[in-house]
């Protein structure tokens, strides 16, 4: 047989020679090349599977405080059922009554400047009366409103959201996050053979500004819920306060009709009650603004840390990561398309907060009824006072001069019926327009409570993909 033909018809006898040849050759001089691709291969999914698990720990501790967040901001800035339509009709019968007197007032005092022994004393006491009894109703109304903020602070500790638990679990998740991401940076800089690692080091600088995101939203939430408390606490304590007095100061009138020498101590108590109703949304505002203040400094001293967080970087960053989505890195990191999607989410944050900052800003002011605002309440709080102070003049001043001392009476109950019919006309003004609001953003879907479980069902979504990892 010639060489040639060996070639072309190999017999088994030549197959079995050539094998036992490589065998040997193998066993003798094991091939470096070969070992190595079997460990590169090996190293390398074992890499991918650490990496997917603690990056998907790491997604999941995020949604999970991401979730608490949004809660903590629903429960604690839920409004008592039916408080709009209380406070509105305690507060439109207090100013109602008021200036239901002053007419009285102004009709008894302008007959009593020609002729004093024409005032009737029973309509001054009738108008006195109604006036007193809607102080007492103004008062209640701002004790019960109050009464329930504080109850519904009470549920709110019980289910975990009070400042000091949802601090603490904030603080717990946090440390537990930071754990993981270390965990991943040291499992990445271990592995930097490996392919995909660049990539890898975008996504935990993803990671980590989204970490900085959920915490910044959370610091912020909490200082405008807790400056929002302290706000509505205080205004519904001076407003009962300065109606419980100005209902004070109406028993003591009533009584200075048949006793003349009460009407000073009466129009003095005016003053006081009405110098407190227009201080009142003043201070109520400084309360709001320290406490905001003391919400995120606490936060601060408890987690060691300011919360910042640049959006504009952050978006530069998942740019960067969106750039590498064609490469092959892909296969080896499962774990990328999700940390994708919560970026997106993430970076829509921006743009959710300010939203829902624009219309809780705006129900807010609208939740302020005349007296509380800050242009209407200084005004009539004035003008009661003003009533008090002339009042008082003309007690003390022309003592001996009825005329007079009564012409004073009926300047200040001029003064007063103006404060009043702003408060009355407020009031309503108010109801309206903050009822036409809330309807329109209800039909629109932009009600903060509507745009926080619109989040809330995103979220839910994106952990359903990212436990599939």
């Amino acid at each position: 047989m010639s060489y040639s033909s060996f070639i072309n018809k190999p017999t088994a006898s030549a197959y079995k020679a050539i094998f036992t040849l490589l065998l040997v050759a193998q066993t003798l001089f094991p091939c470096p090349v070969l070992a190595v691709s079997s460990q590169t291969i090996n190293s390398s999914e074992n890499f991918s599977q650490q990496y997917s698990a603690v990056t998907k720990k790491i997604l999941l501790s995020g949604i999970e405080l991401e979730r608490f967040s949004l809660n903590f901001r629903l429960e604690n800035a839920r409004q008592p059922k039916f408080r709009k339509l209380r406070f509105f009709l305690a507060q439109e019968t207090g100013a109602s009554c008021g200036l239901a007197y002053e007419i009285v007032g102004i009709n008894q005092t302008n007959k009593g400047k020609r002729r004093p022994l024409k005032i009737g004393k029973s309509a001054l006491q009738g108008g006195l009366a109604t006036a007193m009894v809607g102080s007492i109703i103004a008062a209640t109304g701002s004790t019960i409103e109050l009464g329930s903020n504080l109850n519904q602070q009470r549920q709110a500790r019980q289910h975990g959201y009070d400042e000091k638990s949802a601090n603490k679990f904030v603080k717990d998740k946090l440390k537990q996050i930071d754990e993981l991401i270390a965990q991943r940076e040291a499992l990445v800089t271990a592995n930097e053979s490996v392919a995909g690692h660049e990539r890898a080091e975008i996504e935990g600088s993803v990671l980590r500004a989204m970490r900085n995101s959920f915490i910044n939203e959370y610091s912020h939430f909490n200082a405008d819920i807790r400056g929002n408390l302290a706000f509505q606490d205080l205004f519904f304590f001076l407003n009962a306060s300065y109606n419980a007095l100005g209902a004070v100061a109406a028993g003591v009138a009533y009584e200075g009709v048949s006793k003349p020498k009460l009407n000073g101590t009466a129009n003095i108590l005016f003053i006081v009650s009405g110098g407190m109703a227009s201080v009142s949304p003043l201070l109520s505002s400084a309360a709001s603004k320290i406490a905001r203040k003391s919400a995120f400094n606490s936060l601060n001293k408890e987690l060691n840390e300011k919360p910042q967080f640049d959006a504009s970087a952050f978006a530069a960053q998942c740019k960067k990561l969106e750039e590498t989505a064609g490469t092959d890195s892909g296969s080896l990191i499962p774990s990328l398309p999700a940390t994708q999607r919560l970026a997106l989410y993430t970076e829509s944050d921006d743009l959710f907060r300010k939203q829902l900052d624009s219309e809780t800003k705006t129900m807010r002011k609208l939740d302020k009824i005349a007296l509380e605002t800050s242009v209407l309440g200084p005004a009539i709080g004035a003008q009661l006072m003003t009533q008090g102070i002339l009042g008082t003049v003309g007690y003390y001043r022309y003592a001996t001069q009825p005329r007079k001392q009564i012409s004073e009476f009926f300047r200040g109950s001029v003064v007063g019926a103006v404060g009043t019919s702003m408060a009355v006309v407020g009031n309503a003004a108010w109801l309206l327009s903050s009822m036409s609001y809330e309807h329109r953003l209800a039909r629109e879907k932009r009600l903060p409570e509507q745009l926080i479980k619109s989040r809330l069902e995103h979220l839910a979504e994106l952990e359903k993909t990212i436990s599939a990892i």
